[in-house]
């Protein structure tokens, strides 16, 4: 049996779990009906998000070595805060401000994690673990790396429960950490649950049974547990797919501009139910939701890398 988790198969399965989290964020604006069942689909779709991006850039500096890092200021933090601005500019233009000044919104965010966005919180907490990333190696030791992360993104944990914020701050933290751990024993993993069918589907049993588990567990720190476990049984499935052998040229387009979906499509769910306009119709709500989304994303995408060339 062939496992592979390579990074070919990123970009459709970061188009899979942006549609995925759009969906389950129409719980914000409708009930009922598929949104219901959809909404529990979006955290772990997120922790995925943050699991295979601490998993991809681990791979990346293993690969690139020390060079990886010489430019990777503006060839990550920048294209995270960059197009998150123009989302919020697009946001304040269409949506408004609520009536708070910017300047406090800023100071909500760290006193109690209050987002513009309700959403926003990821763009803190990947801007965190990427900046947690690049210092662990640019400053300490390879063999100490990983741990350094772990403990960093502990401290956020911590940090933002003890303050109040709420819980989506934390609840897929460890994820990052996670796909750090999976990219450094990814060969044992696979020489254990690829050597036969029935180790694959045990482990995949195994992961989804300490999931349930702990995420049915009344203890809030056991479903942060769950949330680092899930992308594990997530990753083994992927790995099994072939899905970079598939001609899937539009979850390619989608897996691309992903970070740009998720930035978007709030604005355009509270745009297009919103004082100026209001889609009554739940389904043509929910198709022009996708449009808007798609397009915006799309052409904030082109504009972010249209104005990264022009710095370069």
């Amino acid at each position: 049996m062939t496992l592979s988790f390579n990074n070919e198969k990123m970009r459709p399965v970061r188009a899979v779990l942006a549609i995925l989290i759009v969906l389950g964020h129409f719980s914000y604006f409708m009930e009922g009906g598929f949104v219901k069942g959809m909404r529990m689909a979006a955290p772990a779709s997120v922790a995925f998000f943050l699991f295979i991006s601490g998993y991809g850039l681990t791979c990346s500096m293993r690969t690139k070595g020390v060079a990886y890092l010489k430019h990777f200021p503006q060839s990550k933090l920048v294209r995270i805060v960059l197009p998150a601005v123009l989302v919020v500019l697009l946001h304040l233009l269409l949506c408004g401000n609520g009536g708070v000044s910017l300047f406090s919104r800023v100071g909500l965010v760290f006193s109690c994690g209050n987002t513009l966005l309700p959403h926003y919180w990821f763009v803190w907490m990947i801007l965190f673990d990427y900046l947690l990333f690049y210092v662990s190696w640019r400053f300490f030791p390879q063999r100490w790396t990983k741990y350094i992360i772990l403990a960093g993104v502990i401290v956020f944990l911590l940090a933002t429960v003890l303050k109040g914020f709420d819980r989506c701050w934390w609840m897929c933290a460890l994820a990052f950490p996670a796909g750090i751990f999976f990219s450094e024993f990814e060969q044992p993993v696979y020489d254990f649950a690829g050597r036969c069918e029935s180790r694959y589907w045990l482990s995949l049993f195994v992961l989804a049974l300490l999931f349930v588990g702990l995420y049915l567990v009344p203890v809030l720190w056991a479903r942060t547990i769950a949330y680092a476990i899930c992308p594990f049984f997530m990753a083994l499935c992927v790995a099994r797919i072939p899905i970079d052998k598939l001609r899937l040229p539009i979850l390619c387009f989608l897996g691309a501009i992903s970070y740009e979906i998720y930035l978007s499509h709030i604005t355009m769910m509270s745009f297009l139910r919103g004082d100026v306009v209001w889609i009554s119709s739940r389904y043509i709500y929910v198709v022009v939701v996708f449009a808007s989304t798609i397009l915006v994303a799309w052409l904030i995408h082109l504009l972010c890398e249209r104005l990264l060339k022009k710095v370069r």
